[in-house]
Formats: C-alpha cells, structure tokens, sequence
C-alpha cells in the first residue's frame, strides 16, 4: 500500500486523462448510457441509468469494455461472490493505466480490508471510541461546536455554504478526534483531507490534470501526516495502520460530507419532512436510510473479476469489470412478499418510493455503504457520523430553508457530490417552514 504517484511525468499523465476522457466521451456521443453517466454532465444521472436497466440485469458497455448493472440481484451477487474483488488476482488495481494520479487510498482486496478492519474496528488500535454509542456522543458535540460557528456565520451573512461551513468539517473534526491527531498536526491533517476529496471520482473518471496531481499530492501528505501521527504508538508498530487509517479517513470523509449534505437537500425540498425531523431528532436515523435509498453518497460500486465467471448468462472473464448503478439498484421495483402478493414497498421500477422519515424498516435495506468493500471501514463511521449532524442541525436550526440552487460537482459521478449548497434560517417562529404542503 504505496503512497499516491506524485513523480510522475505530469505532461505524459495529462495526456493519458486527455485520451481516457475522450474514449468517454466518444462513447458517449455514440449513446453509450454508462459513458454518459461517467461524462457526469447532467444535473441527474437517473435517466441514463434507467435506460441500462431497460436492457436487462447486466448491459455490456462495449466501447468502455465494462458490464453495468442496476438489478439488485445481480448487485448482490457482484458484491458477495469471491470471484469479484477491488484488485485483480496479481494485485494489480483495474484502470491504474487510463487514469494515472488517481490516488491509491482506497486500492484494496478483501483480503486487505479484512486486515484493516482488525484495525478500525470500535476501540481497536485506530478507532479510539469504543463502540458506536460513544462515537455518536463525540459527533454530536462537535456538531454543536460548529454550529456555533455556523448559526454566527447566518447572522452576519444571512447565508452560508453547508458543505464548506459543516458537512465537510463535521467528517474531518471526528476522524481527527478518532484517529488521535494532534492540534499541531490538525491543519495539515485538514488540509491533505480536503485535498482527497476527488479520489473516488478518480477512480472511474478522469479528473483535471491540476485537479488530478492536487488529489495524488495530498494523499501522500495525509500519509506523512498519519505516519507521524502514529510513530511511537502502540498502533503504529503494526505495519498495516497508515494504510488502514489512510483508507479508513478518504473512504468516510467525503461520502459522509456527500450523505449529509444530499440529506438536508432532500428534506428541505420537502418542508413536512424537515417539520417531522425537527419535531423528533431522533428520526435522523430514518433520515439517514431514506438519503442511503434516494440520493446515496456512493452511486457507482466497481468490482473486477478474478476468474472467469458467470453473471447473469453472461461469461464476465478474469479481468473483466462490472459497476453497480448504487441509484438506480435502489430504485428497482420491491421483490413479492413471500406469499405472493405485492410488494411489500409497492413502487414502479425506476421510480423511488417518496422519501418518508415514517417509512417501516424493512429488509433488505438500501443496497450501498455496508456491503462495499471499502466502507466495511468507514461504513459505521459514514452513518454515524450523518445521524449526528442532522439530528443536531434539526435540533439547533428547525427554521433552516435553502437559499438557492445547490450546484454540483462537475467530473463526479462516483459520488455526485455537491459543490455548492446554500442555506439560510428563519430568525422567528413565524418565520419557520410549513409543515404540510409537501411530503
């Protein structure tokens, strides 16, 4: 588990990302939907992802040489069966030559994240809190610290950006406290976190050649940061722990940043729902599960084959790539309930249920975070962390309100994640949101 090339030949790599968004972006104008998902152009993928379900459990991208899914069994099959791993059987990572500086953080196999998750375990060597209750406490104070920050921010400007100001900053301030980062050390640590925010992009879509050094740059920065941080530790003579914390702090930071912000978009969108949340903090938790199924912060789930095998009557061979759509799988009709009759969550497929804190719990849940490879680290720690931010944004903030068009990232389509997304609060009671006009 190297650090992230930084020596490279930046002409030679930019031209690499130069050819490798072109076979994008060709594929794309060929109306290839999956290259036009990974063009991450539009507002919303949703359309392009609808039309690869219309062709069946599993649609050959030819021009991209990958197979996509958004059947939810072909998914879990993809995910649970040995024959798929994050590596190939030589360790190699898929696509290290098309997308050079993509960063190597999260380059894993099952093998490797069982060894990290030794690590990172609730109070094994890395994660200090002992188990989630205790990690939920520690998130929550230091999201009412920086709310603090936040509601003086509102009153000054009236406005404030939610994922610079507190979805962003939330994720880092928990893994500093957790990771046993000291004050001398937090701004770097802060600085090189921030700098990995674009590496699971990277991983499918080539990013910008300055964006794309930048990405590589700071992830060698987080490691030095991390490998002075445990020098001398107790955890630090066990030879996996700068790579295990390194995967654990890139592969949470973002998409928790990304789980929350969606979140909040989808409940102000819906001033019953944000009302309900207010109402009851403690439905953050259903909250978090409803963002999981209707806008989750990982979309696109990529698994290469180490051995020829079957997927849906297809022959995938060793090497062959499948990504799973992690939307559009969440999107897909209800299986029958066991006696035959209707679905339990009745809905069409391709269109989500409504987004409803009151939903019943019902398995399986959304298909994401827990089943990855890599958030089998930061998965917990991912859902966690979302549940205490919204609970205490809903606690301290009930007249919160967007405050314009939240903007997206573009050359995201891993993550979708957000650029920009603007929100205001009311001052007054009378000033607070309606409670029923919208589910």
């Amino acid at each position: 588990m190297s650090p992230a090339p930084t020596t490279q030949d930046p002409a030679a790599a930019g031209r690499r990302l130069q050819l490798t968004r072109a076979a994008q972006w060709f594929a794309g104008t060929q109306d290839d939907p999956y290259a036009l998902v990974l063009r991450a152009e539009a507002t919303d993928p949703a359309p392009y992802e609808e039309r690869i379900r219309a062709h069946g459990p599993l649609f050959r991208s030819d021009l991209l040489d990958t197979w996509v899914t958004a059947s939810r069994a072909v998914a879990d099959e993809v995910i649970a069966s040995p024959a798929f791993d994050g590596l190939t059987a030589d360790g190699r990572r898929p696509g290290a030559r098309e997308l050079p500086l993509s960063g190597t953080a999260l380059d894993a196999d099952r093998a490797t994240c069982a060894r990290f998750g030794a690590l990172t375990a609730w109070g094994g060597p890395l994660l200090s809190a002992p188990h989630e209750q205790a990690l939920r406490e520690s998130a929550e104070r230091l999201a009412h610290a920086l709310l603090d920050g936040m509601e003086a921010a509102l009153a000054a400007d009236g406005t404030v950006d939610l994922v610079d100001a507190y979805a962003r900053r939330l994720p880092a301030l928990v893994l500093r406290e957790q990771l046993g980062v000291t004050e001398e050390a937090a701004a770097a640590f802060d600085d090189a976190l921030a700098g990995c925010r674009r590496t699971l992009d990277g991983v499918l879509c080539p990013q910008l050649l300055p964006d794309a050094v930048a990405g590589a740059r700071a992830e060698a920065a987080l490691t030095a940061v991390l490998a002075s941080v445990l020098r001398g530790t107790e955890a630090g003579r066990t030879p996996d722990a700068v790579a295990a914390a390194r995967t654990l702090a890139v592969g949470a930071a973002e998409p928790t940043a990304t789980l929350v912000g969606n979140a909040v978009q989808e409940l102000l969108a819906r001033p019953a729902q944000w009302a309900r949340l207010v109402g009851d903090p403690r439905l953050a938790a259903a909250a978090v599960t409803e963002t999981l199924r209707v806008a989750p912060p990982v979309r696109l789930e990529h698994r290469v084959a180490r051995e020829d095998t079957q997927v849906a009557g297809q022959r995938i061979p060793a090497g062959g790539s499948v990504v799973v759509l992690v939307a559009a799988v969440n999107r897909a009709p209800a299986p029958a309930a066991a006696d035959g009759g209707a679905p339990t969550t009745p809905h069409a497929g391709g269109t989500p249920a409504p987004f409803d804190l009151a939903r019943p719990v019902t398995a399986p849940g959304p298909f994401g975070l827990p089943g990855d490879l890599h958030f089998r680290l930061g998965g917990p720690l991912v859902g966690t962390v979302a549940e205490a931010a919204l609970g205490a944004l809903a606690a301290r903030l009930p007249g919160l309100r967007a405050a314009g068009p939240a903007t997206r990232r573009r050359r995201s389509p891993v993550l979708h994640g957000h650029a920009r997304l603007p929100v205001a609060a009311a001052r007054t009671a009378r000033d607070l949101p309606a409670t029923a006009p919208r589910n």
